[in-house]
């Protein structure tokens, strides 16, 4: 009979997929759950989390308890964890932002009625501006960081490599070798979180203190504390510290007190024993919407990039993630995934949870056969993407050209390196013949295909900024 942690941790799997990331954070990863004759029992920190959890939550997680409990589940209630919530319930916020009272913003996250920071709304979703404080003296904040997201548990390959040894550089107590700020830039789902909350776990077990915020949830903070003249305080909760990790920075862009305030606050976190991380989606140089200020600040320290991960990273990432599920994956079935989930982290391991709820439901073993079945519509969706077609359009579109210069015969760099590039993205990723190739892009000859693949190879090992340009195409065009 299966075990109700394991039904539990399923659960939570599937639910990460299923919500955005801070919200997985901030509600359900602090639940817990056991089991009384075939009901499970979701342990919930306070009445508001039980109120939160049982009007957007209880009806997908009871769907899922039933699927992986396999017979033994019927039915899920949510209820106070009375064994270590001892503070007085908190009343869920009404529709008025100023309507209920707010605690203190800068109070540690904890699992008791305190742990919901504060909510007040400026223009956006409640939940998804829930205050995620994290202090080294509270144990229970661990609830509240990944406990999967350590360096143990990060896979590393050319793509996040550098990253990685910074971060864990960082980790280290008595480390030489800091860089402040650390500037980490990459797409959504590739990791940069991850090595977030890992420098965070290494924090936490030498003693050291650090608060972690989205973009947003420090907006939110600082509207609060604007509004209500505890803009000081809130900063010297802050300056308390030992390491500020921002994700996100990029949202602070256009918001000019928040902004403002933060420049004060980067100043005390890049000089002395103190550390900032940051978080983006692009390089600072590339964050056009703030002033030069901003950008320089951004880049006194290390800047590293994570790019999406190569094949061989694909394929550790999957075997990593099935042992840690007790799965066997076998490595024909790895690399099949791999190949065909391309785009990130985060996509990849989705496939392989699908590929396991597959075989827990049919009770099939894990086969390449079972796999390619399993992951039928993502494959077709990858075809469709991937073929001569689109490959020119997405070219087109990202170079602003038109299709039909493409497909022409001008020769002027604007026009011909697009149309290289483009050649070169159907030889990998198409796998056709040159004189294929070179039929569809308007009756040109082989070795103008293969003059093409070869200059974009050279420009590719020469030039960082047309590298990147070409993976992020090669990136929207095999994303899954």
């Amino acid at each position: 009979m299966i075990d109700t942690a394991t039904i539990w941790d399923r659960c939570l799997n599937d639910l990460r997929y299923q919500v955005k990331d801070n919200v997985f954070t901030m509600w359900l990863r602090p639940l817990s759950a056991h089991q009384e004759a075939q009901t499970l029992v979701i342990r919930a920190p306070n009445d508001y989390f039980v109120s939160y959890i049982k009007k957007n939550h209880l009806q997908d997680i009871e769907q899922l308890a039933i699927k992986h409990g396999q017979g033994a589940i019927e039915h899920v209630v949510v209820r106070v964890d009375n064994i270590n919530h001892k503070a007085e319930p908190v009343e869920a916020p009404s529709e008025s932002p100023t309507a209920t009272p707010l605690p203190s913003p800068a109070v540690p996250i904890n699992n008791s009625a305190q742990s919901q920071g504060f909510d007040f709304k400026d223009n956006v979703n409640d939940e998804a501006h829930q205050a995620a404080l994290v202090d080294a003296s509270d144990t229970k904040s661990l609830n509240y960081l990944n406990p999967d997201f350590t360096f143990e548990t990060f896979v590393t390959g050319k793509s996040n490599n550098l990253a990685y040894k910074a971060c864990y550089e960082l980790g280290k107590k008595q480390s030489k070798n800091r860089h402040n700020p650390l500037f980490i830039y990459g797409s959504s789902g590739l990791g940069k979180t991850h090595l977030m909350h890992s420098v965070a776990h290494r924090y936490l077990k030498s003693n050291r203190s650090f608060y972690y915020f989205t973009s947003e949830k420090f907006i939110n903070q600082l509207v609060y504390s604007l509004r209500n003249n505890k803009i000081e305080d809130f900063k010297k909760k802050i300056k308390k510290v030992d390491l500020l990790i921002v994700d996100d920075i990029h949202v602070l862009a256009g918001k000019t007190k928040s902004s403002n305030e933060f420049l004060t606050l980067f100043s005390d976190f890049t000089s002395g024993d103190k550390q900032l991380i940051l978080a983006s989606d692009r390089h600072p140089s590339q964050m056009t919407e703030f002033d030069e200020r901003f950008r320089s600040r951004f880049s006194w320290g290390l800047t590293v990039a994570v790019d999406p991960p190569e094949i061989d990273t694909r394929v550790q990432i999957l075997q990593k993630k099935a042992a840690s599920y007790g799965m066997s994956l076998p490595k024909e079935c790895a690399l099949f995934i791999a190949q065909n989930v391309v785009s990130n982290v985060r996509r990849l391991e989705g496939a392989l949870n699908q590929v396991f709820a597959n075989a827990n439901l049919t009770g099939a073993p894990i086969t390449l056969e079972m796999v390619q079945y399993a992951l039928k519509d993502i494959v077709a969706m990858r075809v469709q993407a991937v073929n001569m077609d689109n490959i020119r359009k997405v070219v087109a579109e990202y170079y602003d050209v038109s299709v039909k210069d493409i497909m022409g015969r001008k020769r002027t760099r604007h026009i011909a390196r697009p149309r290289q590039i483009a050649m070169a993205l159907a030889r990998e990723l198409t796998g056709d013949s040159y004189p294929d190739i070179g039929q569809s892009f308007g009756g040109r000859d082989h070795t103008t295909v293969m003059h093409a693949c070869d200059k974009v190879a050279q420009l590719r090992a020469t030039d960082p900024a047309f590298d990147k340009d070409y993976k992020a195409l090669a990136m929207m065009l095999q994303a899954a």
